[in-house]
């Protein structure tokens, strides 16, 4: 049998896609998303009486979409955000939160339920959820963001590498700064969408830096997130609310719907990018939502002891590879 000649493998490549690259693939989806969210929204507004009654479907909508496109490490629910000291934000449309590392403080009564209780500490993200925005229904969303930024979430430290390790104690930054939105699919008929950011920015200006609504999202006409002037690289970086930004200026970066061709991926890119480089702090969470009392008992008598193995403590004589002191 006579062997044929060997491959050329340098003609081994990458194929190269004749439609799209992977950047215009995700845009294609989020305005995918976008015209659904619109479509479907649309078609619930015309189910019922009035509007006021068609926010419940709408919102189910939103995460629907959220729950397709997000990485499934992340869960994401609505309910009622709570700290460890009692106190509460209210309800939110959207909660991104990690049921890998937390628990729901109280369960609702079925899955689909509004009424769970989620602690702080284990959101990545709160997100309220528009039909048509005007300014009272503009403050009402920012004040119930600005009050979850104000529930007891201690920071953890810049340099943790993942929920129960941290590597370096350095309190300059944090890891685990909550990411908060306002998404919403129409707007008054008397108000613009520069009106709107002028509001958006007008709010966030008297609240500290922890504070600060990230994101504003208007359906069809753009979306508004923070950055800063990097002084080493020039021009607008994304502001992370995690180390460098928390001392620079912030300004407002201001995405065209007309420009980006869909909202809704300016958000989802910054949310994402936030989530990629977001650590959460799951320590102790069920004894601080478990009980306020933290009295323990111990014997009287010091001869009521497990005393250590004595082959164990012989180990300690012969020195292992890394240093530790006793």
């Amino acid at each position: 049998m006579e062997i044929p000649e060997l491959p050329n493998c340098a003609e081994w490549v990458p194929r190269t896609s004749a439609t799209e690259t992977l950047q215009s693939a995700f845009l294609s989806r989020c305005l995918a998303v976008e015209r659904l969210i619109k479509l479907r929204a649309d078609s619930e507004r015309g189910m019922n009486i009035d509007n006021y009654d068609s926010g419940i479907g709408l919102e189910d909508v939103v995460r629907e979409e959220l729950r397709k496109i997000l990485p499934t490490r992340y869960s994401i629910d609505s309910g009622i955000a709570v700290d460890r000291d009692g106190r509460t934000s209210g309800d939110h449309d959207v909660i991104v939160f990690s049921d890998f590392w937390f628990p729901q403080v109280k369960a609702g009564a079925t899955p689909a339920s509004r009424r769970a209780f989620f602690p702080i500490e284990g959101a990545f993200a709160v997100g309220e959820i528009k039909q048509t925005l005007d300014y009272d229904t503009f403050d009402e969303a920012m004040r119930k963001l600005v009050v979850a930024h104000r529930l007891t979430r201690p920071p953890t430290f810049a340099m943790r590498t993942v929920e129960n390790r941290e590597s370096c104690a350095c309190s300059h930054g944090l890891s685990n700064p909550l990411y908060s939105f306002i998404l919403a699919i129409n707007l008054s008929d008397n108000l613009s969408f520069e009106k709107v950011i002028d509001r958006f920015y007008d709010i966030n200006r008297q609240v500290k830096r922890h504070e600060v609504v990230r994101a504003l999202c208007v359906l069809g006409h753009g979306a508004v997130v923070w950055g800063y002037r990097d002084p080493h690289l020039g021009g607008l970086t994304p502001a992370l609310f995690m180390m460098e930004d928390l001392y620079l200026p912030l300004v407002p970066m201001y995405f065209r719907a007309d420009d980006i061709q869909s909202s809704i991926f300016a958000l989802l890119s910054n949310l994402m990018l936030h989530l990629f480089h977001t650590v959460l702090a799951a320590e102790d969470i069920p004894a601080l939502y478990g009980t306020s009392s933290r009295a323990v008992k111990g014997p009287k008598s010091d001869d009521i002891v497990l005393p250590p193995d004595p082959g164990r403590l012989e180990s300690l004589k012969i020195p292992c590879s890394a240093h530790h002191s006793h």
